[in-house]
C-alpha cells in the first residue's frame, strides 16, 4: 500500500506543511442519521510554537494516499469547539464537529405553526434563516404537511421530528442542510469490500427466523373499522410479529407485512470491519461485502465509519448491517396490550385552562378522537374517555382562539399518565404557553402531544 497522505485547511489557508512533522494522530468519525461527525487532531506541542486555534475555526480535511489512484479526497469541514493542552509529552488536542455548520439551528428556540406546506418548503425556509444551503433528495421535497406545531423547539429538533415522520435523515454539515431518505446517501453508489482486503472482522447475527408471520392493520373507511392482513404463518410454533403502524389501504398493509417478514427472516446483522484506510466509505452510505460468508455477504447500510491516521498508518473501521428501524422491538414482538411504561407525567391545569384536565392531540393537527387517546393512554389505569370528554376537536371560541386541535378529558389533577399498545415516551416539551407543560409521545399512528400537565411531573 502506498504512503498515507492528508491535507488540512484552517479558515481557507493550507496548514498541511506547518503541522506535517507534528501530527501524532488524526481521527475522523462519521455517524449515520442525525449524529454529528467529529474530528480530533493530536499535535506535538514540544516547543509551544503552534498557535492555538480559536473557537469556531473551520478545518477542511482531505484523506487518502500519496499515489496509487487513491489521492486524498475531501472528507468535510469541521468547526473547532475545544482545545486541550497537556505535558508529558507536551501535546495539543484539537476537537471539532460538523454540527457547528449552523449552531443557531440547535440553540435558538422557536414557536410557529406550519400549515398546508411541504417538507421542501420548510427545509428551504429554515436553511435560509441559518445561512446554509438546502439539499433535499428524492421525493422528500414534495411530501405534504397539513399542520405541524413547532413549540419552544429548535429548528434542528423540529426538522429531526419531521425526518422521523417521513423516514428521512436530516444533517447539517459543511455549510449544507442535507435531507435524504433514510438509508440513502449524498454519495452515489455502493462501495465494495472483499474479505482479503480486511485485517479483521466480526459479525453478529440476531433473531434470524424468530417469527413465523407478520400481521399489519389497515383502516377500512367504508365501515370505519381496523382490519388485519397476514404474511407468513399465524398460529404456528413461532410467534407472529405485529406491525405497529395503521395503514391506509389493504394493499399498503400487505406490502408492509411481507417486507417486514423478509427482514425478520434475515434477522438483524451487525458487521464490524477493520481495514487499511478507505476514504471512499461514508456513513449513511452502502457497502457491499464479498467473500466473507453467506450470511454476511451482501449490501448493507453503513452506520459508523472511523478514519484513524497515526504512526501505525491509516486505518478505517466500519460498522454496517441492517437498518436499525427494521429491527425495533424484536424482543417484545409489539404484542403489548397492557401498560408498557411507568408514569410519564401527571395531569394538571397549567397554561390556559378552565380547570384540571388532559388535552391529547396529534402533533400534525389532524382530527383526534377519544378512541385514539384510549388506544395509547391510561390515566390512573383507566381509559381517558372514562373521565368524560369536556371539549372535542373542532371549532371553539375560548381564550381568544377559534379552533381546538385537541380533545380534553376531565381527569383529576395529579393523575398518573402511562402508555400502552406500542406507544413510547418521546420528549419533554417544557412550558408551551397556552398549552402549559407538555410532552410528546410516539405512537404507531404518529406523534401525539399531551398538554396542561402538572409542573415538574414530566420525565
Amino acid at each position: 500500500m502506498t504512503t498515507p497522505a492528508f491535507r488540512i485547511e484552517a479558515n481557507g489557508g493550507d496548514i498541511t506543511q506547518l503541522i506535517a512533522d507534528r501530527l501524532l494522530s488524526m481521527r475522523l468519525n462519521e455517524q449515520a442519521e442525525q449524529q454529528s461527525d467529529s474530528l480530533e487532531i493530536t499535535l506535538d506541542d514540544r516547543d509551544k510554537r503552534i498557535p492555538v486555534p480559536a473557537n469556531g475555526t473551520w478545518l477542511r480535511v482531505w484523506l487518502g494516499y500519496s499515489s496509487g489512484g487513491r489521492t486524498p479526497v475531501y472528507m468535510g469541514a469541521f468547526a473547532v469547539d475545544e482545545v486541550e493542552l497537556s505535558m508529558g509529552p507536551r501535546s495539543m488536542v484539537i476537537k471539532a464537529t460538523a454540527s457547528n455548520t449552523a449552531p443557531t439551528l440547535q440553540k435558538e428556540q422557536r414557536t410557529k405553526s406550519w400549515h398546508n406546506t411541504t417538507l421542501g418548503a420548510v427545509v428551504q425556509e429554515i436553511a435560509g434563516r441559518h445561512n446554509v444551503v438546502p439539499v433535499i433528495k428524492g421525493e422528500l421535497a414534495s411530501q405534504q404537511i397539513k399542520h405541524e406545531d413547532q413549540t419552544n423547539e429548535s429548528d434542528q429538533a423540529f426538522l429531526t421530528r419531521l425526518a422521523e415522520k417521513f423516514k428521512a435523515t436530516i444533517k447539517p454539515a459543511d455549510g449544507k442542510l442535507v435531507v435524504v431518505p433514510r438509508g440513502a446517501t449524498d454519495n452515489a453508489g455502493s462501495v465494495t469490500i472483499r474479505q482479503e482486503e480486511v485485517t479483521n472482522w466480526r459479525a453478529t447475527l440476531k433473531n434470524r427466523g424468530a417469527y413465523g408471520g407478520v400481521k399489519a392493520k389497515w383502516l377500512d373507511r367504508t365501515v370505519n373499522k381496523e382490519k388485519v392482513v397476514t404474511a407468513g404463518e399465524s398460529g404456528g410454533a413461532l410467534p407472529v410479529f405485529e406491525e405497529k403502524q395503521l395503514y391506509k389501504t389493504q394493499a399498503e398493509a400487505q406490502k408492509a407485512a411481507e417486507s417486514r417478514l423478509q427482514s425478520l427472516r434475515a434477522g438483524e446483522v451487525r458487521v464490524n470491519i477493520t481495514l487499511p484506510g478507505r476514504p471512499d466509505v461514508n456513513a449513511e452510505g452502502m457497502v457491499t461485502l464479498a467473500g466473507f460468508r453467506g450470511e454476511v455477504d451482501g449490501t448493507w447500510n453503513v452506520k459508523n465509519v472511523t478514519h484513524d491516521l497515526g504512526s501505525s498508518g491509516y486505518v478505517t473501521t466500519v460498522e454496517c448491517g441492517t437498518q436499525g428501524e427494521e429491527n425495533n422491538d424484536w424482543t417484545t414482538g409489539r404484542n403489548g396490550g397492557g401498560s408498557t411504561t411507568g408514569t410519564i407525567a401527571k395531569t394538571g391545569s397549567s397554561g390556559d385552562s378552565t380547570g384540571p384536565h388532559l388535552d391529547a392531540r396529534w402533533a400534525d393537527g389532524r382530527p383526534i378522537s377519544a378512541a385514539d387517546a384510549d388506544r395509547y393512554l391510561r390515566v390512573n389505569g383507566r381509559a381517558p374517555s372514562s373521565y368524560g370528554v369536556t371539549s372535542s376537536y373542532g371549532p371553539r371560541n375560548l381564550f381568544g382562539r377559534s379552533f381546538h386541535y385537541g380533545i380534553d378529558f376531565g381527569t383529576p389533577s395529579g393523575s398518573s399518565v402511562t402508555l400502552i399498545n406500542g406507544a413510547s415516551y418521546g420528549r419533554n416539551l417544557g412550558y408551551t404557553g397556552a398549552g402549559g407543560y407538555a410532552v410528546e409521545i410516539n405512537t404507531p399512528q404518529g406523534p401525539m402531544r399531551l398538554l396542561h400537565l402538572q409542573a415538574g411531573s414530566a420525565r
